[in-house]
């Protein structure tokens, strides 16, 4: 009998024009979702892709199909939400920045599961950089994001400003900064802060521009008048921290997420750029699905304990 995964199947299959690239979608095999397809395609008695040709293509059954799949699914994750608002038991699908133990995200998780022994709740988490998990918030793909909120020190442009976001709450966690990061025996290891024009005369290694970090720190060197000498570009923190280890160059990274596991120090910049770690929640889902609102109520709670004051509440400006 027809099922919501075969829907599921198809629908990604529609969307990507590959099987191959569907498959990876809903994490099964490609043999297994042509074994899928095939068995939905005996039940309906009809064929619904042409196989002839290179890309995934409809037949004409297959576009008649579609509209009624598309139907089925959206009714059942309209019903899903209906009466998860009801629920205290079921799956979060939360996002969250990499280093989530650096900067104290696993505990209260740890302890918000701890209240569900007989396994009533389980969370998914989706990692990845900021602009990609607020893409995926936008999109209704996961429940609420923790991301990097980062701020120029310069003209106060931060990587989420290209967002509406009047219909989300976020909440700051952790104030941090981003600090420059040296080894111990760098000649500004003893310094106290570090300026802008002595960072650019330094060899800089930095997160590569699939990070929002990246355009922020080349925007700051030119808003000053600097041309920085930058002499690697990677994807990966631990790699950088290496390197800065092995004295090979200096970096601009969080001091909670540097200085953890690196023999590196950590200097402040005189005028440093901001990075917060923030919960941000479509304000449906905070007030409207009980398990979301408190799992979101657990994390606020759980900063203000540890840090001794109120969450704050980042006001954009479609409040």
């Amino acid at each position: 009998m027809m099922d919501l995964f075969q829907i599921k199947c198809f629908i990604h299959i529609v969307d990507q024009k590959s099987f191959t690239k569907a498959a990876f979608e809903v994490s099964i095999s490609q043999s297994a979702l042509s074994k899928n397809i095939s068995k939905l395609e005996k039940e309906l008695g009809i064929q619904l892709f042409d196989r002839s040709k290179r890309l995934a293509t409809l037949t004409p059954a297959g576009h008649e199909f579609e509209s009624y799949a598309r139907k089925i699914q959206t009714d059942y994750d309209a019903l899903l939400s209906a009466v998860k608002r009801f629920s205290t038991s079921g799956h979060l699908h939360i996002g969250s920045v990499e280093h989530m133990g650096r900067v104290g995200l696993t505990a209260p998780i740890s302890s918000f599961l701890k209240q569900y022994p007989d396994k009533s709740v389980s969370i998914d988490i989706e990692k990845g950089d900021t602009v990609g998990l607020m893409n995926q918030l936008m999109a209704g793909k996961i429940d609420m994001a923790f991301i990097a909120h980062i701020i120029s020190p310069i003209s106060k442009t931060s990587n989420i400003d290209a967002y509406q976001l009047g219909q989300y709450r976020l909440y700051t966690l952790l104030l941090d900064e981003y600090h420059v990061i040296i080894g111990p025996q760098h000649k500004f290891a003893k310094r106290e802060t570090i300026s802008w024009q002595e960072l650019a005369a330094e060899r800089l290694v930095i997160l590569n521009e699939s990070y929002s970090l990246n355009t922020i720190i080349r925007e700051t060197f030119r808003q000053c008048g600097l041309r920085p000498d930058i002499v690697f570009e990677c994807d990966q923190v631990d790699t950088i921290l290496g390197l800065v280890e092995e004295n090979f160059g200096v970096s601009l990274l969080s001091k909670r997420i540097a200085t953890t596991k690196y023999n590196v120090v950590a200097i402040r910049m005189d005028s440093p750029i901001t990075r917060n770690t923030v919960l941000v929640i479509p304000k449906e889902v905070e007030s409207h699905q009980r398990l979301a609102g408190q799992f979101a109520h657990h994390i606020i709670n759980y900063y203000e304990d540890m840090t001794g004051g109120s969450s704050i509440r980042v006001v954009s400006g479609q409040s």
